[in-house]
């Protein structure tokens, strides 16, 4: 990735960036006063709010701290070392991920804590991970298993005289990965207890699949399985060392905080939407933004730019961005505000609505006397990060006065 193409169009790898950009490591971009609108930045472009980032991993700090809980966000969302960076300088325990490969990319950036939320079945990763926690005496990493056979795959795929630690995964009828029954966690169990290079840290779960809604069912749904959850960590517990529980995607923490706490193990919540939230799903749903009452709010960070092309008909404005730019999977993006070439004069967005996606264009349809017209930039809000991102390699951070102050990899 980091290497020229073989064309050799070095430069040109990153959308949105100004060549001479993109033709280096990104690192050290901050301090040179880049102006978003006046150093070359193409369009469209994915920018994400520096003070929204600093507020939301402040905010989610003080959250989890106040009920007891640890922070191993889900980086999944932006694969970004540079973005975890922000929930790592307010006090995160460590870093979830999803793949080996995420995985990978955190080990290798520094972090020191890596959850792998998922079965591990790579059995050369797992020879790796084990290597790599040997290496290092604060170096921990946790990866799930749910049957017999995946406890045996490990235990065989790991060297003699090296060791991991893993969480006994309880799932639900109709989920993904799991335990769906008492039986088969004491199988799971006695399984791990047998092998001598498997260590029982605990177990784990995502609530997150058992309901998408926030109303009486849904939440009484949620309640029911996180009991569940807790009942399984009470029976394994005396099997454990330095015991932990672990769930909290980014609708549920809050019943995750009031469910699991406990002083006789450690709850690591794994919300992975918080760090950059939304103007969409999570604006509505998620217990730290909507219309709930207490703690601070969580703020959109995610903003992509896109231009006006043309304005075929009288209400209708044609947009350079599509699907290989917005995300649509919960949603199509909002209109937030319209401003010049040069980011100036902004313009409420009254009346202005995201009607349809081609792969490159959009279809806004807007009051058909807006003064819009082409070359003036609209800035779009997104709904779910976590399809968002990863139509990006790179994220452009800057400040609330529109100066860049730094250019975040995205590993995808």
């Amino acid at each position: 990735m980091n290497g020229p193409l073989d064309d050799g169009t070095v430069g040109l790898r990153f959308k949105g960036l100004p060549p001479a950009l993109a033709a280096e490591t990104l690192d050290g971009i901050g301090g040179r006063g880049l102006g978003l609108f006046d150093s070359g930045f193409g369009w469209p472009l994915m920018v994400l709010r520096d003070s929204a980032l600093r507020h939301n991993a402040a905010v989610m700090a003080g959250y989890a701290a106040a009920r007891g809980m640890l922070l191993a966000p889900h980086l999944k969302t932006t694969s970004s070392p540079h973005i975890a960076g922000y929930a790592m300088r307010e006090g995160a325990w460590g870093v979830t991920v999803a793949t080996p490969f995420q995985a990978r990319v955190f080990m290798a950036a520094g972090h020191r804590r890596v959850l792998l939320a998922n079965q591990l079945v790579e059995r050369s990763f797992a020879r790796e991970a084990a290597a790599w926690t040997a290496a290092g005496k604060d170096r921990e990493f946790y990866c799930y298993v749910d049957s017999v056979a995946g406890v045996e795959l490990l235990d065989g795929a790991l060297e003699p005289g090296t060791s991991l630690s893993v969480l006994i995964e309880v799932g639900h009828a109709g989920g993904r990965g799991g335990c769906r029954d008492d039986a088969t966690i004491s199988a799971v169990t006695a399984a791990v207890r047998r092998s001598d290079r498997l260590i029982l840290a605990g177990v784990s779960g995502y609530e997150g699949s058992v309901s998408h809604a926030r109303d009486g069912s849904g939440l009484s749904s949620v309640r029911a399985y996180l009991r569940r959850l807790r009942a399984t960590m009470a029976s394994v517990l005396p099997y454990c060392e330095n015991p932990l529980i672990s769930a909290g995607g980014s609708l549920y923490f809050d019943l995750v905080a009031e469910e699991l706490a406990s002083d006789r193990y450690r709850v690591i919540a794994r919300p992975g939407a918080y760090l950059t939230h939304d103007h969409g799903l999570y604006r509505s749903l998620s217990p730290l933004d909507g219309d709930a009452a207490g703690p601070p709010r969580l703020r959109p960070a995610i903003e992509v730019w896109a231009p006006v092309l043309t304005r075929p008909e009288p209400g209708l404005a044609i947009l350079g961005a599509g699907r290989r730019d917005l995300n649509h999977d919960e949603g199509l993006p909002a209109v937030l505000e319209i401003r010049d070439h040069l980011g100036r004069d902004a313009r409420p967005a009254g009346g202005w609505e995201i009607t349809a996606l081609n792969d490159q264009h959009a279809y806004a349809r807007l009051p058909e006397g807006s003064p819009a017209g082409p070359g003036d930039l609209v800035r779009l809000g997104i709904s779910h990060p976590c399809t968002a991102h990863d139509r990006w390699l790179t994220a452009v951070i800057a400040d609330d006065a529109d100066t860049v102050v730094a250019v975040a990899r995205c590993y995808f």
